[in-house]
């Protein structure tokens, strides 16, 4: 372990080439070796007929690797480290993190260590339960929740505590008044409260999961007045069987009655004291507690999420006019919106119990170190920090993670193989709370991650066996898509049904209809966030795929967040073939970080970029842009600005192509050995530096985090992700001024968005010129 006051990747740069790849004792081994040294060596070497070119080895390295992740292990790796509840922050977590450890080392990893943090946590009073009640005008209480959730399978679920019900970073407090059922609690369900007369303020808002954080639902409602927050899973999204119990949870995934789904109520992500600098003791924290609460960092307000068992205790009672019909829930009597109660004088009491807490949290880091690019860094990540026990949400991803670590380095002792770039592994803590472990690594360590890492790799849950799904961005479509296909299907019954790789269930679940240009592609839509890898693209402009297997239907799993996330769910649910869906994932993760790692040429397509750029996210801004000119003149050098932009998109396209045309030449020259011109390494650094010319060190207006031009979290709902938002927020700005001056101004911010994003664009060309 290196001091906690070093770099922790440091070390690498020094790490000589491995001088053993020379000595192998086969001529299968001697040839894949010598394609990394080659650079450095101008050795020609003839290859066995079996194995022609370099690429066939690279593949078959790739096949052995793919054949290594074991399903077993990643059972065995479940188990191990979910016998117990382990929130951020808390004794049993950091027994976690140490298994985790052991693990990785008797993997064989290298330099296995901690990173380690001080930051602000948030805990509810484990021995006294929070609780929703409805009184009466007279004081009585007529029903009163449990505040835990019953234990189903004691085996799994009996540690104490284990049942409270409890969000994150929730004011504490009691509350009583008037109830208003305000639907999903998205921006426009209190704007369409506001438009049928009926006011939250000074009022608890009922707010049901779904579509938008829940960070975002409670500062919605905190802003329209609303004195406390109650959340509930509703069964039209987490029961839709019915609620029979044979229905349910043990029996199926469906959430039980009792069930709740916890998580974080913070706005904005990493240390809440501590933006843009690491939470280091020696850091001088740049917020207060009462900054964050006036920043609305911190909810101001109660809140509670309570089972849709005790909602329907809640809802049945409501008064007022029916909700509108797209508001009705799964609950088997009519919505209705209030305020208030059927019977006069009847209110509803929120109790919250939760305190602030400096706690110490560490991310686990190791590497297996390239032969030839050290300082170069293929990052695999996961969170391990869970609500509760986190068999799916996060640790069936810090399982499988654990198992590719482990095949990697099986790979390498059987073929005496090595990468060529540096494969490192994060195991991130405190993600729960907002993305915390790895934003404060990203803080910590920003300039070296912006000069070395090529790609970060993101899993956080496996939750379904229905499709895989990859969020990314164009330049990398086409390696996920390419990898994918070289995935056996986890699925016998897709199988069946001529399926045979994760690509072909995937295409057919999830068809794409945004890349007219590659009619093959699935649809692959751009990371938001709510995971790790939102601040390595949206503050680092590092590429990063986030995958998973999900369902068809809905982005989250009815037992999300909830006590019910424990091994029994994975093992006889939904992943009972040996965890056939859990390896399918390892095996993608271990051969996508392989190419990334092994590649002479770094997969990275900036042709495709190029193309969805001009034809896709500037094309949609022109159809915006152009009716503007009709209402607004103030529009009118924004639409100059824009015809700029489609020029230098245009350009770009042309030197992308180029690019991509030098690319193929080079591989077809050197398909049997790496040329040790140094164009090859010439052009990988460039391919690296591409998308972070979208990188604006300022940040958007009021989010300095949010730093690419191009992508960015939605403001409305985090855990989206959208495409040129301050272009597209200056365009409502204007079409919503109210005066002149308003629209003067709003005018000239979107052309300033607009050349902002024309001058990535002209960097992305220019990172390929000979000279600046």
């Amino acid at each position: 372990m290196l001091p906690k006051d070093k770099d922790p990747t440091a070390n690498l740069c020094s790490s000589n080439m491995t001088t053993a790849l020379a000595l192998l004792g086969f001529a299968f081994v001697a040839i894949v070796c010598i394609s990394f040294a080659g650079k450095y060596h101008n050795n020609h070497v003839s290859v066995p007929p079996k194995l022609k070119t370099f690429d066939e080895i690279r593949l078959s390295i790739g096949d052995h690797l793919i054949k290594s992740v074991n399903g077993t292990k990643i059972r065995q790796n479940l188990r191990a480290i979910t016998p117990e509840p382990h929130v951020a922050g808390t004794a049993a977590n950091a027994r976690v993190a140490d298994t985790i450890s052991r693990i990785w080392k008797a993997n064989g990893l290298e330099n296995v260590h901690f990173v380690e943090y001080d930051v602000l946590l948030s805990y509810p009073d484990y021995d006294a339960p929070n609780h929703v009640s409805v009184i009466d005008r007279a004081g009585k209480t007529v029903f009163k929740s449990n505040g835990t959730s019953p234990v189903i399978i004691p085996s799994e679920q009996s540690a104490p505590g284990a049942g409270v019900q409890w969000v994150a970073y929730a004011a504490a407090g009691t509350v009583q008044g008037e109830p208003v059922y305000a639907h999903y609690g998205r921006q426009q369900d209190f704007e369409r409260l506001e438009k049928l007369g009926i006011s939250v303020k000074g009022r608890v808002a009922i707010i049901r999961y779904g579509f938008c954080f829940r960070g975002d639902k409670v500062a919605f409602a905190q802003k329209a007045g609303a004195i406390a927050v109650v959340l509930f899973s509703d069964p039209a999204e987490v029961a839709k069987n019915g609620t029979d119990f044979s229905q349910l949870y043990p029996n199926s995934e469906w959430l039980p009655s009792g069930g709740v789904q916890r998580g974080s109520v913070m706005n904005g992500d990493g240390d809440p004291l501590t933006p843009l600098v690491p939470s280091k003791a020696d850091v001088y924290p740049t917020r207060t507690i009462d900054e964050a609460y006036a920043q609305h960092v911190l909810p101001k307000i109660p809140v509670l999420p309570i089972s849709y068992g005790d909602a329907y205790e809640v809802i049945s009672r409501l008064n007022g006019r029916p909700v509108p019909l797209d508001w009705q829930g799964g609950l088997n009597f009519t919505y209705r919106l209030g305020p208030g109660f059927k019977d006069a004088g009847t209110s509803i009491k929120v109790e919250v119990r939760s305190t602030l807490k400096k706690r110490h949290i560490r991310n686990v880091v190791g590497y297996i170190k390239g032969a030839v690019e050290p300082d170069q860094y293929v990052i695999l990540g996961n969170h391990y920090d869970a609500w509760v026990y986190g068999a799916m949400d996060p640790n069936s991803g810090t399982a499988t993670l654990a198992e590719v670590g482990r095949a990697l380095v099986q790979t390498m002792k059987d073929t005496h193989w090595r990468p060529a770039r540096t494969i490192m592994f994060c195991n991130w803590d405190a993600e729960e709370f907002g993305l915390v472990g790895s934003t404060e690594f990203l803080e910590e360590f920003e300039k070296q991650l912006t000069d070395r890492a090529v790609v970060y790799l993101n899993v956080d849950t496996i939750h379904s066996n229905l499709s895989f799904e990859a969020n990314t961005i164009p330049s990398l479509f086409q390696v996920v898509v390419d990898t994918a296909k070289r995935i056996p299907n986890p699925m016998k019954s897709e199988i069946k049904r001529a399926r045979k790789t994760v690509y072909d269930t995937w295409v057919r679940a999830f068809p794409g209809n945004k890349t007219p240009s590659y009619p093959d592609f699935p649809d692959m839509p751009v990371p938001g966030g709510g995971s790790d890898q939102s601040g390595f693209l949206n503050f680092l402009g590092i590429p990063v795929v986030d995958f998973l297997y999900r369902n068809t239907s809905w982005s989250e799993y009815p037992l999300y967040h909830s006590m019910y996330e424990t091994p029994f769910v994975s093992e006889h649910i939904f992943d009972t073939n040996d965890f056939a869906v859990h390896k399918a994932v390892g095996q993608f993760w271990a051969e996508l970080a392989r190419k990334f790692a092994d590649q002479p040429i770094i997969p990275i397509n900036i042709s495709i970029l190029a193309d969805q750029l001009l034809n896709n996210y500037v094309h949609d801004l022109k159809v915006a842009i152009e009716p503007l000119k009709h209402r607004y003149p103030e529009a009118e050098d924004a639409r100059v600005q824009l015809s700029h932009l489609i020029k230098h998109c245009q350009h770009f396209v042309h030197r992308a192509r180029q690019v991509e045309s030098e690319i193929t030449a080079l591989k077809q020259r050197n398909h049997d050995f790496l040329n040790p011109d140094q164009r090859i390494s010439q052009l990988s650094r460039r391919l690296m530096k591409v998308e972070r010319c979208f990188i604006n060190p300022r940040g958007q207006p009021g989010s300095p985090t949010k730093r690419h031009l191009l992508y960015s979290t939605s403001d409305k709902d985090c855990y989206s992700s959208t495409v040129m938002s301050s272009v597209y927020d200056s365009v409502y700005d204007l079409v919503n001024a109210k005066t002149t001056k308003d629209k003067v101004a709003a005018g000239r911010d979107l052309a300033s968005a607009i050349s902002l994003v024309q001058l990535g664009v002209q960097c992305a060309v220019k990172t390929f010129d000979a000279a600046i």
